[in-house]
C-alpha cells in the first residue's frame, strides 16, 4: 500500500484538477439527492394527487426532537416545506425540476470525470517519465540482473494497471464516497429507524470485499510476474531471430513462448475468477437485505407511519447508495492490482544506482596529458579478479592497442574508462583526475566509443550521426560521413540522409552500420577514442573500408584500440598484451615481433589460420 500512496504523491503535482473534480462531485451528489427527494411529490402529488405533506402526525413511532436525529428530522421538514412552496400545485413544475436536476448532475459528472482523467493520465505520464529517467541512470550491472522484457512489462503493463486505478477508478472512489455520505444523511432524515436497520445490515456486504481483496492481491502479483516472463521470452526471441532460424529452433521457441502464455493464462484466469465471483456474491447478499427492508417497511406503511412516496424516496436513496458501494468494491479490486503493480514499479525506481556522481563531483574539461590506469583491480560481482594490477599510461595523442585471448580482460578496460563500472582497487585518471571525482556527463563527453556491437536507432541516417543534436548543420554531418567513407552509400539510399534505417540499422549491411557508427564518433569529435574490436565481425572488404574510416577517426586523437585481429594494430604507438587479467608484454608492433614472445606467437597463429582459410 505504501507504494501506491507514493503514486498518489506524484498525483499531488496536479492538485488543481483534484479541486475541480471534488467541487463537481459535490454538485453531482447534491443534485442526485435533490432528484431523489422529488420522488415524494411525484408519487404523492403528480401520480396520486395527494398532499406532499408527510404524515408524521399519525406515526406510532416517536420521532426524537433533540440531538442529531432531531436536527435531521427538522432539516427534512424545512426542506420539504421549501419544496412544497416551489412545487405548489403544479405537476409540471415537479417534472421540470427533475429534468433540471438530471441535467446539472450529468454536466458536472462530465466535468468530474474529465478532471480525474486529466489527473490520472498526467500522473501516469510523470510515472513513466520517472521510470525512463531511472533506467537511463542505471549501470550495466542492473540490466545484467533484470531482463529487458521484464523491464518493458513493468513500464507498459504494470503502469497500465496503475492507470486503470487512477484514471478510471479513482473518480468512482471520490464520487461514490461523497454520494454515499450525502445519501446516508438523506435517508436518515427520512426515517431514522429504518435507516438504522439498513445500516446494521450493511457490514454483511463488507465480508466478501475483505475476503476477495486478500486473494486478489496475491493472484494479481502472480499474473503480473507471468507477464514479465512472457515479454522477456518474446524480447529474446525477436532479438535472436536469426540464430533461432539458423538452428531450426522455431518450434522449440514456439513451445517456450506457448508455455509462458499458458502460465500467464492460468494466473490471470484465477485473478479474473475472483473478480467475477465478487459481484454475484454481493448481489445475492444485497438482495436479501433489500427484501428484509421491504418487509419491515410494509408494516410502517400499513400503520400510517409513512406514505408510499416516503418509502419510495427512502428506497431509492438506499438503492442509490448501494450502487456506489458496489462501484467502491470495484475500485477496491482495481486497487489490489494497482498496489502490486506500484510495488513492482517502485522496485525499478528505488533500485540503487551503482555508478553515479559523487557529491561535489567536478567537471572534466579535457584529458590533459592522457589516461593513466593506476594499478587497477576489477571483478564482476563475487567472481575472481578479471583485471589484476593493471598499470598503463596512454599519453595524449598516442595510439595504444590492447590484445589478448578472449576473456583476458580487454573489453573490461574499455568499459572502465567511461565508468560503466567502477574499479575495486586502484584508480583510472584522465588529465590527472580520478574518473570517480568528476561528473559522468563531463567524463563521457570526452570519449568517443565504437564497439563490435554497433548500436543504431530506428531513425534517419542524419539523426543517427548527429545523435541527440536536432539542429546539427548538414555540412558537418556530411563531412563526418565522408571521413567515415559512408557518404557514397548514404546518398545511394532511397532518401539519402533522411532514410530511416530500421531497428538497430537492420536495413544496412554490417560494414555500413559500422561506418555510420564511426561517422557518429567523428561528428562528436572527442579527444579520447575507444575502439572495442570495431572490425571483428566484418568480412575482409568491409573491414578494409572501416579500417580506413577508423584511421581518419584516430588521427590527432588519443586512442585505445581493443583488437582481436592483430593486423589492425600495426600502426599503434604501443601494443599491450593481456593474459588472465595481467599485462605480460608491452612495446611497439615491431618490437614485440622481434621479442618472439606471446604476441609473436599470436600473430603466427592468426597468419596460419588465414592461410588455412585461403586453402
Amino acid at each position: 500500500m505504501r507504494s501506491f500512496l507514493r503514486v498518489l504523491g506524484v498525483a499531488k503535482r496536479h492538485a488543481g484538477w483534484i479541486g475541480v473534480a471534488f467541487v463537481s462531485m459535490i454538485l453531482v451528489a447534491s443534485s442526485t439527492v435533490f432528484a431523489y427527494n422529488l420522488i415524494r411529490p411525484i408519487y404523492d402529488s403528480v401520480l396520486h394527487g395527494t398532499s406532499t405533506t408527510r404524515v408524521h402526525e399519525t406515526s406510532k413511532i416517536p420521532i426524537p426532537k433533540k440531538g442529531f436525529v432531531g436536527d435531521l428530522d427538522r432539516a427534512s421538514h424545512r426542506a420539504e416545506a421549501w419544496l412544497g412552496k416551489v412545487v405548489g400545485k403544479s405537476r409540471a413544475t415537479v417534472l421540470v425540476l427533475v429534468f433540471l436536476a438530471i441535467v446539472i448532475k450529468n454536466v458536472f459528472t462530465f466535468v468530474a470525470r474529465y478532471s480525474i482523467a486529466q489527473l490520472g493520465l498526467a500522473t501516469i505520464r510523470d510515472l513513466r517519465n520517472a521510470i525512463g529517467d531511472a533506467l537511463l541512470r542505471q549501470s550495466p550491472r542492473f540490466f545484467h540482473e533484470i531482463p529487458s522484457g521484464v523491464l518493458i512489462a513493468r513500464v507498459v503493463n504494470d503502469v497500465k494497471v496503475i492507470h486503470e486505478a487512477l484514471a478510471e477508478r479513482l473518480g468512482d472512489l471520490l464520487q461514490d464516497s461523497l454520494t454515499v455520505v450525502v445519501l446516508l444523511v438523506y435517508v436518515f432524515s427520512l426515517n431514522f429507524r429504518l435507516a438504522l436497520v439498513t445500516l446494521v445490515l450493511a457490514p454483511i456486504l463488507l465480508a466478501p470485499v475483505i475476503h476477495f481483496s486478500r486473494h486478489l492481491r496475491r493472484r494479481s502479483r502472480q499474473s503480473q510476474e507471468r507477464m514479465g516472463d512472457l515479454t522477456a521470452i518474446l524480447d529474446e526471441t525477436i532479438k535472436g531471430i536469426r540464430v533461432v532460424q539458423a538452428f531450426g529452433m522455431e518450434e522449440f521457441e514456439a513451445k517456450r513462448f506457448r508455455s509462458a502464455t499458458h502460465r500467464h493464462f492460468w494466473a490471470n484466469l484465477k485473478a479474473r475468477a475472483i473478480q467475477a465471483a465478487n459481484a454475484p456474491v454481493m448481489e445475492i447478499i444485497g438482495s436479501l437485505g433489500a427484501l428484509a427492508l421491504i418487509g419491515y417497511a410494509s408494516h410502517q406503511i400499513a400503520s400510517g407511519a409513512m406514505t408510499l412516496g416516503d418509502f419510495s424516496a427512502f428506497l431509492l436513496g438506499v438503492y442509490g447508495a448501494y450502487n456506489p458501494i458496489k462501484r467502491l468494491n470495484k475500485f477496491n479490486l482495481a486497487l489490489q492490482q494497482a498496489i502490486v503493480a506500484s510495488e513492482r514499479v517502485y522496485e525499478v525506481l528505488d533500485a540503487p544506482v551503482e555508478v553515479q556522481d559523487k557529491p561535489g563531483a567536478g567537471e572534466l574539461d579535457g584529458i590533459g596529458d592522457g589516461v593513466h590506469l593506476d594499478h587497477v583491480w576489477f571483478a564482476y560481482e563475487d567472481e575472481s579478479w578479471v583485471l589484476k594490477d593493471i598499470d598503463l599510461d596512454i599519453r595524449a595523442g598516442q595510439s595504444v592497442a590492447i590484445v589478448g585471448a578472449s576473456g583476458a580482460g580487454k573489453s573490461t578496460i574499455a568499459q572502465l574508462i567511461p565508468r560503466f563500472w567502477d574499479v575495486q582497487k586502484g584508480a583510472i585518471r584522465l588529465g590527472g583526475k580520478d574518473v570517480r571525482d568528476v561528473t559522468l556527463k563531463s567524463l563521457r563527453a570526452q570519449i568517443g566509443l565504437v564497439t563490435q556491437e554497433t548500436i543504431l536507432f530506428n531513425d534517419t541516417v542524419r539523426k543517427n550521426i548527429a545523435f541527440g543534436q536536432e539542429d546539427a548543420p548538414q555540412d558537418e554531418i556530411e563531412a563526418a560521413a565522408k571521413a567515415a567513407y559512408a557518404h557514397d552509400f548514404i546518398m545511394a539510399l532511397p532518401n539519402g540522409y533522411e532514410t530511416v534505417i530500421g531497428e538497430s540499422g537492420l536495413k544496412l549491411s554490417g560494414g555500413e552500420r559500422q561506418r555510420i557508427a564511426v561517422a557518429r564518433a567523428l561528428f562528436k569529435n572527442p579527444p579520447l577514442l575507444i575502439l572495442d574490436e570495431a572490425t571483428s565481425q566484418l568480412d575482409t572488404e568491409a573491414e578494409r573500408l572501416v579500417q580506413h574510416a577508423l584511421e581518419n577517426l584516430m588521427r590527432g586523437r588519443t586512442s585505445l584500440v581493443i583488437a582481436h585481429r592483430l593486423t589492425t594494430v600495426r600502426n599503434a604507438d604501443l601494443v599491450v598484451v593481456l593474459r588472465d587479467g595481467r599485462i605480460i608484454e608491452r612495446g611497439s608492433h615491431a618490437e614485440l615481433l622481434r621479442a618472439g614472445g606471446a604476441f609473436s606467437e599470436m600473430v603466427a597463429a592468426q597468419e596460419l589460420m588465414a592461410l588455412e582459410d585461403d586453402v
